[in-house]
């Protein structure tokens, strides 16, 4: 019954496979909208400028992930991206200010982290 109304048709490819699906761009639109609303309750935020500030923070994401491959890669000890790695990577990315707030920030999730 791969056709009726209620189970939807299985997509197929030529070959007679399923077709792979395009991997989903992540969406931090929840989390921005949150942080919006506890700083500033009273504001709200347009979908065109939620979609500027989503690009913005996964940019920002890429990055920093990138940055802490290639930490991770000259060290050479091993496969696992350990906290130090996460530190460099923000220091090198980001600027003056951003980076004392965002290593302590990660200071604090690590401890968080480890207490439960």
């Amino acid at each position: 019954m791969a056709g009726s109304k209620n189970t939807p048709a299985k997509k197929v490819g030529a070959a007679g496979r399923r077709k792979k699906s395009k991997s989903a761009k992540p969406n931090f639109k929840t989390y921005i909208h949150r942080v919006l609303k506890e700083t500033h309750p009273t504001i709200g935020i347009t979908k065109k400028s939620m979609g500027i500030m989503n690009d913005l923070v996964v940019d920002m994401m890429d990055k920093l992930a990138a940055e802490a491959k290639t930490a991770l890669e000259k060290s050479g000890k091993g496969k696992t991206l350990k906290e130090w790695h996460c530190n460099t990577a923000t220091k090198l990315v980001l600027p003056g200010e951003l980076q004392k707030h965002g290593v302590s920030e990660g200071i604090k999730a690590m401890s968080n982290y480890r207490r439960k």
